[in-house]
């Protein structure tokens, strides 16, 4: 798998087929067992970790929910890679970090605490920290997992958004085959540990392959509202 400067890729698969182990493989958290991961040429193992964040934010399925914090703490810690005034926070910081929540739409709860806010609401807070770090290349394992209908359709626009305007690398794990169909360009269908196919989803998510990784028929229905766009959907026998 070769990740591009300003690619946006969708990573589905059924329960189990390795796809948070692969983000975290990414992201320098677990160890290639077998194979390499680099980053421009360059071993990851081999980057300081202090380097290594300041190029790769990881934004995990389960963020911590006890934190004693407020948001604007919680999006703050985003730039410690980048802070060169130790503990402090410069003026720079600040402004990123509001930038950041402004994008999420969680700048109205700046002076909250991280525990007040819905499971929803803290998961668009913890994407904000990971914009605010400026990364070159966003990991997020199920980011949407906890959003209501509205805040999923908003972060996968704002991640096609970011991937296009600003040349950041995206990877996203999700379970929703259409978000990641109508949003990514590109996609990795994993199942089993092993990537079954990848490409652009008009290729790579057909009934086919699809129905052999997850063990049910599916099928492609248009849109009249979106013509040329296709949704996948489950194909239910009569007495479902």
């Amino acid at each position: 798998l070769s990740i591009g400067r300003g690619e946006f890729w969708g990573i589905v698969g059924p329960n189990g087929a390795g796809k948070s182990t692969l983000l975290r493989l990414l992201a320098g958290l677990h160890r290639c067992q077998e194979g390499r991961v680099e980053l421009d040429g360059q071993g990851l193992d081999s980057i300081p970790r202090r380097a290594r964040a300041r190029r790769i934010a990881f934004l995990p399925q389960r963020a911590p929910a006890d934190l004693e914090a407020s948001v604007m703490e919680i999006v703050l810690m985003g730039r410690f890679p980048h802070r060169t005034l130790g503990l402090f926070e410069s003026a720079d910081d600040v402004r990123i970090a509001q930038a950041a929540m402004h994008s999420t739409e969680t700048i109205e709860f700046a002076e909250r605490r991280i525990g007040t806010l819905s499971g929803g609401e803290a998961q668009r807070v913890h994407l904000a920290a990971a914009l605010a770090q400026e990364p070159d290349i966003l990991l997020l394992d199920e980011p949407t997992a906890s959003l209501d209908l509205r805040h999923q359709v908003g972060v996968f626009s704002l991640l096609r958004r970011a991937a296009a305007e600003s040349g950041l690398s995206v990877v996203v794990v999700t379970h929703d085959l259409n978000l990641a169909s109508q949003f990514c360009p590109k996609v990795l269908i994993l199942h089993e540990g092993k990537c079954v196919a990848a490409g652009p989803p008009s290729e790579v998510m057909t009934p086919r392959i699809l129905d052999a990784v997850y063990g049910v028929p599916l099928a492609l229905a248009g849109s009249a509202r979106q013509p040329g766009r296709q949704w996948v959907v489950p194909v239910l026998d009569s007495g479902s």
